[in-house]
């Protein structure tokens, strides 16, 4: 099987590298808005890659749909930025989680380490700060942000409670 590298793109988003057995390899780069744009590189010239599709957040999910089974599943949504002690996230509240259908004030004071969902992505829309009597819903995307620590401890308490 090929690896694929992960390359974390701070601003901006995530890239892959796939390489094909072909000796060129693909470059995608899933942008934190949603754009995907996906590019093939030369194996005479791996600098230079010639753009070959951008893509829709919707139109990324409809072609990894046909494409099959993904090995980089919700790992392209999850995003994270560390910088100097503080770390953001983006984090998928499983269905499976006990914190689904929690409030922030109740899955925040489940830990003690230093974290806080800062923002929710819902239905497509951004909940900007949302209160401390906000109900995450599985398929909600929190934005956690606090220490390392703190955001990884929170992270797993939305994904498998």
């Amino acid at each position: 099987m090929t690896d694929i590298k992960e390359t974390r793109l701070p601003g901006v988003g995530i890239r892959f590298d796939l390489p094909l057995q072909s000796g060129d390899h693909v470059v995608v780069i899933n942008h934190q808005s949603g754009r995907v744009e996906i590019m093939l590189c030369r194996e005479e010239d791996p600098d230079t890659c010639t753009e070959a599709l951008r893509l829709s957040r919707d139109d990324a999910k409809a072609l990894a749909e046909v494409l099959g089974q993904s090995r980089v599943t919700e790992e392209v949504t999850r995003m994270q930025l560390s910088l100097e002690g503080l770390a953001i996230d983006w984090v998928s509240v499983d269905v499976a989680s006990a914190c689904a259908n929690c409030t922030l004030h109740d899955i925040e004071h489940q830990d003690a380490e230093a974290a806080a969902v800062v923002a929710v992505i819902r239905d497509g829309a951004t909940i900007a700060a949302p209160p401390s009597t906000f109900i995450l819903r599985p398929g909600d995307v929190a934005i956690a942000v606090g220490t390392q620590e703190g955001v990884e401890s929170l992270s797993r308490l939305l994904q498998s409670g």
